[in-house]
């Protein structure tokens, strides 16, 4: 069952993956480095930068330390979507950790392959910095999850997340390392405080 579900995530990181490096290569055969092409006058055009930092210039040339930020935040999502791989509550989530690796690994192997990350799409009517494919899928998707963590979803399912605790179907929550559940552990708090007006 987890087998078809890590199938599920491979294909579409991979999916994301051949997106993301299909409009790159594009864009590399069709702009010259800092040509711009308007698809809206004034508002929105294809510009090619080859962007050897992060958003508004931030670590330039700081490449092999972006691809192993990059590396550690994968592995990180990862281990996080093993902890919740076998829950539908957290569905949401597991689609959303796809994206975000997905567009980590399109800029990753620009990092490593050219030692710079091709971006390309430019909001010129706010001045946005100019960003790509996997940018949008990786922002878009951290946005996404800081609303569900917001509004949906408990502080527990952070324990679940982290690995300490496991979900259940009836939305109880279970410590993984003990085993106890928290509806168990209020039957006894029940069972106490029965015994204790008892003794009274």
């Amino acid at each position: 069952m987890h087998k078809k579900k890590y199938f599920i995530l491979t294909l579409g990181v991979l999916l994301i993956v051949l997106f993301d490096q299909l409009t790159k290569i594009i864009v590399v055969n069709n702009l010259a480095l800092g040509e711009s092409k308007p698809v809206i006058e004034g508002v929105f055009e294809f510009q090619y930068l080859e962007n050897t930092g992060m958003a508004w210039g931030m670590l330039s040339n700081k490449t092999w330390l972006l691809a192993i930020f990059s590396i550690v935040l994968m592995a990180g999502l990862i281990y996080v979507y093993h902890n919740i791989i076998g829950s539908r509550y957290y569905l949401p989530l597991r689609i959303l950790i796809g994206c975000i690796i997905g567009g980590a690994i399109g800029n990753l192997i620009d990092r490593i392959r050219l030692g710079y990350v091709v971006d390309f799409l430019y909001f010129k009517l706010i001045n946005f910095p100019i960003f790509n494919v996997a940018d949008i899928f990786v922002t878009v998707s951290v946005i996404l999850i800081l609303i569900l963590l917001i509004f949906k979803y408990k502080w527990k399912d952070l324990d679940v997340l982290l690995g300490d605790k496991i979900r259940l179907e009836d939305g109880s929550y279970v410590e993984k390392r003990t085993g106890k559940s928290e509806k168990t552990e209020k039957a006894k708090d029940a069972v106490t405080a029965e015994d204790t007006d008892n003794d009274k």
